[in-house]
């Protein structure tokens, strides 16, 4: 973990600090309103924050996903992750996903998915959800759209036609 920084729960008053490390990270009020919406719809199933000297300088959320067909656990996407622009580059995003896909595993989670950097999130364990013969609902993203899983699962149970659809909370539909 980075030098001074503290990885830890969010609670109900850290909500606004968090908004606002989102708001400067994506230079945009997007990924804020977002997060408010899944706050409001009870939406995220884990988050956490990071902070240095009492101050959020980051923060990493999870939230419930679907799939269709059907797949069985508990399915997560990651996102969004922020760090407020004077602490980018020094670890702490590392930090937050790491602390965050930890806990994933604690409480069994079959898969986590994510829309990034391929090259960022395959060193956390993330391969092209194509691999798994699942695809992202909203569009074609290639290998930016990934999973990991806390399994050796193939998920094998489908025809050999047939791929996944993972679908994020209704919550990402109205970012803009």
């Amino acid at each position: 973990m980075t030098l001074g920084t503290i990885i830890r729960k969010v609670r109900e008053e850290d909500r606004e600090a968090v908004s606002a490390v989102l708001t400067a990270a994506f230079e945009r009020e997007a990924e804020a309103r977002l997060v408010q919406n899944l706050w409001a719809q009870h939406a995220v199933q884990y988050e956490r924050l990071a902070e240095v000297s009492g101050v959020i300088i980051g923060y990493c959320a999870f939230s419930a996903v679907t799939c269709k067909p059907d797949l069985d656990g508990l399915l997560l996407g990651l996102g969004p992750i922020a760090v407020a622009p004077e602490h980018q580059n020094q670890g702490i995003g590392g930090d937050l996903v790491n602390e965050g896909l930890k806990l994933c595993r604690e409480n069994n989670a079959r898969l986590v998915a994510v829309l990034g950097d391929p090259d960022y999130y395959a060193r956390f364990g993330f391969e092209p959800a194509s691999k798994k013969r699942m695809t992202w609902a909203g569009f074609d993203a290639g290998d930016a759209f990934r999973i990991i899983t806390n399994t050796d699962d193939n998920f094998d149970d489908l025809d050999p036609d047939d791929i996944r659809t993972i679908h994020y909370h209704s919550a990402f539909n109205d970012v803009s």
